[in-house]
């Protein structure tokens, strides 16, 4: 598939979706931006992540929302296996349903199709010109070694096109221990870094997962430095893992 974009696979809210939306600066400017979480699905080759269909993951976020994730199907396909994540979301008692697809390549990178995440509003349209969405490989991550990456889209709003490169760094950062409200574990930790010039503004989107084994991520945080100014979007923290 060629040199891979090392973006984050979300499997909460994906952060490709909020970066389209962040970038169409007509509607809404980074210094403006909503919250929103991104968790990681992960390979086994990767980093330690069940993919049993039923596995389920709750998360309270820290910008007032819960999460919940759960594997609804999990194929073996030509490139590997195909994961079918449905996620629920629930703000101020509304719950909103969405479902993502994803490839887990036998070394641990994953792939998921960018038309899943245009953009919904109307008039907008969102397409990839060059890279893509993935995570990367399992022996990238390991090394500790930074992984630097491209990602070109279109947009257009309103009538208006307008090209955004991403430039993206991921890079694995050994272990820690941690503690949510499902526990204490001792979980990996990856940590990628999103920056564009979007409308005149710098805007770096850093996001830092961790992980634990046989859990999954059991905790994230999702940091925005736009204009000068740094802030924490969201902290997302587990709060139940079920075995399918």
């Amino acid at each position: 598939m060629g040199e891979p974009a090392a973006a984050p696979v979300s499997w909460s809210r994906p952060q490709r979706a909020r970066v389209a939306s962040q970038s169409s600066g007509s509607v809404m400017p980074p210094s403006a931006s909503s919250a929103s979480q991104s968790s990681v699905v992960m390979g086994s080759g990767a980093l330690p992540f069940p993919t049993t269909v039923g596995d389920s993951w709750k998360y309270n976020n820290s910008n007032g929302t819960t999460s919940q994730n759960k594997i609804a199907a999990a194929t073996q396909v030509s490139a590997g296996q195909q994961v079918t994540m449905d996620t629920t979301f629930t703000d101020n008692g509304t719950s909103t349903h969405e479902s993502y697809e994803y490839i887990v390549e036998p070394n641990g990178e994953i792939s998921l199709p960018t038309s899943q995440f245009a953009p919904s509003s109307a008039g907008v349209t969102f397409k990839v010109i060059s890279g893509g969405i993935f995570w990367p490989s399992a022996a990238q991550l390991a090394s500790g070694q930074p992984v630097h990456t491209t990602m070109t889209m279109e947009f257009t709003v309103a009538g208006k096109t307008q090209t955004i490169t991403e430039h993206i760094i991921s890079q694995g950062q050994g272990t820690q221990t941690v503690t949510v409200p499902a526990g204490t574990y001792s979980a990996s930790v990856v940590q990628v870094q999103e920056s564009a010039d979007i409308e005149g503004y710098n805007t770096t989107i850093d996001n830092k997962t961790w992980f634990a084994s046989g859990v999954g991520p059991v905790q994230s945080e999702l940091i925005d430095v736009a204009a000068g100014k740094t802030s924490i979007d969201n902290k997302e923290e587990l709060v139940s893992f079920t075995k399918g």
